[in-house]
């Protein structure tokens, strides 16, 4: 199971994927919203996790991107310290997936994203 986080400050996608790793996942780690638009079209996740302030391209803007795309079945987990009524995001657009405030301690964010996989065969 491979899990792309899309973080743009560097301590916090250390600490995300270093979790995710640890419980086994693949991680990938984009720096902005066009480098996470190209590595998805690239190699497609199984889960996003997605902060909402990015550099060159917000994370709303990503996430409309990849519903709008045809991704509606791709979980997109939104870590961020946005409100999610400021960035005008609806349930639909948001589902599968969910909006967590920061902080979140990385052992959470791991139980989160393993609701949304495939459970292992």
């Amino acid at each position: 199971m491979r899990v792309l986080v899309v973080e743009d400050d560097p301590l916090t996608a250390q600490i995300f994927a270093q979790a995710l790793a640890r419980d086994g996942l693949e991680v990938d780690v984009c720096r902005d919203g066009l480098q996470a638009r190209t590595r998805i079209a690239q190699r497609r996740p199984n889960a996003v996790v997605l902060d909402m302030s990015l550099p060159r391209r917000s994370g709303g803007d990503v996430l409309r991107d990849l519903r709008g795309a045809g991704l509606r079945d791709l979980p997109v987990i939104v870590v961020s310290g946005a409100d999610r009524r400021d960035v005008g995001l609806s349930h639909v657009e948001l589902w599968p997936g969910a909006w967590i405030c920061k902080p979140i301690r990385p052992r959470d964010l791991v139980a989160l994203v393993r609701e949304f996989l495939p459970e292992p065969r």
